[in-house]
């Protein structure tokens, strides 16, 4: 252990604030506390753990990774439902870790963030409630999706009835018989389309571009083959691990030349399109221009039937206005519906959004992201001593499971912390230089993908940046984690870093 006190006083262990009890959040606590490291507190904004998975609530919120690899490498769970468990099943999974593992006595809910800075010594975490504390460590878990995205329209305030995010599901909003705008036709509308068309009286699907969208495919698991789970975990592993290899194959598709695997994934997409959608011409509408794999790639069994009921119209003419009354597009029509439901993703990693981030040189995040979001390793950030980042820039996977880039990223700042306790330093940081170089590969690399055509994803900055996505394979990137090279960062003690200097008055 370590300090900078008197060598004669005892020392104390380093203590480690982490934000948000999402997957992320929980899964750096477990590591700890399996490292023999129990000096740390989740902060979280809300009353109960699960990120994403309590915050959505929208009709048919489910994950596109089948559940099996959807969930902790180290906390099997042999009874999923099914091969896409709902979003209330895996919260409920989450839950159960948190109790498993002892995480409760550990968490503070109703703490949200809303500063943080370093004083040359310490972090200091400020709360909205206006608590704060110290630490040695801030590990942030806020994940990099996790700000509703709410499209700026002209006449917005103006609009008489209910608006909302599928991210911020109004409960109380009932949708029978109403009319209903839903904008946005990507991942989330994908889900929530096809819940509630049955219960509208009409509902007009704002589409500004088409989706690559495959067959879901999702089946219930018999009772006999969860027990076979339970009894056999070696088969449950078995399992996992052909879902992780075929979602390797997949990758494949993102590469920018023609392979093999583009024409197949695409030939998923063209089959399922075929059988669905008889029209040609609604085809053509549904059928995008851009590249497979440059947006992400849905998978859906129901969304393609909901949008050709009879009570559904499909609009792909861009929105003017909203007014009070409904929504008005460029064709010169106008709308009218009673509710307004908002399918357009998140900001990603806007945590800036709402959180201010100062280093000991009193630097701020939003000055050091000033030409561009980057992480050495997706991880650390030049500057800020132990300060991580969880599924942070670049970490991202268009065709796997981020638990396995969560549990990588976990493993690797539990080694940086150990290298460092074990120097007797007290801080830890990567080299500019080392930075400059890893974000300068993972650039380079990138452009050889097929994300790289500018077809208007999220994944993209508005200078053309990419700065969610890892550009190779997830064995790739668990080869990078390993272990790591040490030269790559500082090693500071705390008496050689001074505060920043106090603003003048």
């Amino acid at each position: 252990m370590f300090d900078d006190r008197d060598p004669s006083e005892p020392k104390r262990p380093p203590t480690f604030a982490i934000l948000g009890a999402g997957l992320s959040g929980m899964c750096m606590a477990i590591r700890l506390r399996q490292a023999g490291i129990d000096t740390f507190t989740i902060y979280e904004k809300a009353g109960d753990v699960g990120g994403t998975w309590r915050e959505n609530a929208y009709p048919g919120v489910a994950c596109d990774v089948p559940s099996h690899l959807y969930s902790f490498s180290f906390e099997p769970n042999p009874n999923w439902s099914q091969r896409y468990s709902p979003g209330d099943e895996i919260w409920e999974y989450t839950k159960h870790c948190a109790r498993k593992y002892d995480l409760y006595r550990s968490i503070q809910f109703g703490k949200k963030v809303v500063d943080i800075a370093h004083d040359g010594k310490q972090w200091r975490v400020d709360f909205e409630d206006g608590a704060s504390i110290k630490a040695d460590y801030v590990i942030s878990g806020l994940g990099g999706l996790h700000v509703p995205n709410m499209p700026v329209i002209e006449g917005s305030e103006l609009f008489n009835g209910p608006v909302f995010h599928t991210a911020e599901w109004r409960g109380d909003v009932d949708l029978t018989g109403k009319r209903v705008a839903v904008i946005g036709s990507a991942a989330s509308a994908v889900q929530v389309v096809p819940q509630i068309v049955d219960k509208v009286a009409h509902l007009d699907l704002y589409q500004r571009t088409p989706n690559w969208i495959i067959a879901r495919r999702s089946y219930a698991y018999p009772e006999w083959l969860k027990k076979t789970f339970a009894k056999v975990p070696l088969l449950a592993r078995a399992y996992r691990g052909f879902y992780f290899t075929l979602a390797e194959w997949r990758f494949g598709a993102f590469k920018k030349d023609d392979s093999r695997t583009k024409r197949a994934v695409s030939g998923m997409f063209t089959r399922h399109m075929e059988a669905q959608v008889k029209d040609p011409a609604l085809r053509a509408r549904l059928t995008p221009d851009y590249p497979i794999g440059c947006k992400r790639i849905l998978i859906s069994d129901d969304y393609l039937p909901a949008v050709q009921r009879e009570n559904v119209d499909l609009v792909t003419d861009p929105i003017t206005a909203i007014t009070a009354a409904g929504v008005s597009t460029k064709d010169g029509k106008h709308r009218d519906v009673d509710v307004i439901i908002m399918a357009t993703g998140f900001k990603p990693f806007d945590i800036l959004a709402s959180i201010d981030v100062a280093g000991p040189s009193g630097e701020t995040l939003r000055d050091h992201w000033r030409d561009g979001v980057t992480a050495h390793r997706s991880l650390s950030i030049a500057g800020f001593p132990n300060f991580f980042m969880l599924l942070g820039p670049n970490s991202g996977l268009g065709h796997n499971s981020v638990i396995l880039m969560i549990e990588a990223q976990v493993n690797y700042i539990i080694k940086l912390i150990s290298e460092a306790m074990a120097a007797g330093e007290t801080m830890i940081a990567p080299k500019p230089a080392a930075a400059k170089a890893y974000d300068a590969r993972i650039q380079a690399d990138l452009q050889d993908r097929v994300w790289a055509a500018h077809c208007g994803a999220w994944y993209v900055d508005e200078h053309g940046r990419n700065y969610t996505l890892y550009p190779h394979d997830v064995r790739t990137y668990l080869k990078e984690m390993a272990a790591p090279d040490m030269s790559e960062y500082d090693l500071t003690p705390k008496s050689a870093l001074e505060p920043a200097p106090a603003p003048a008055e």
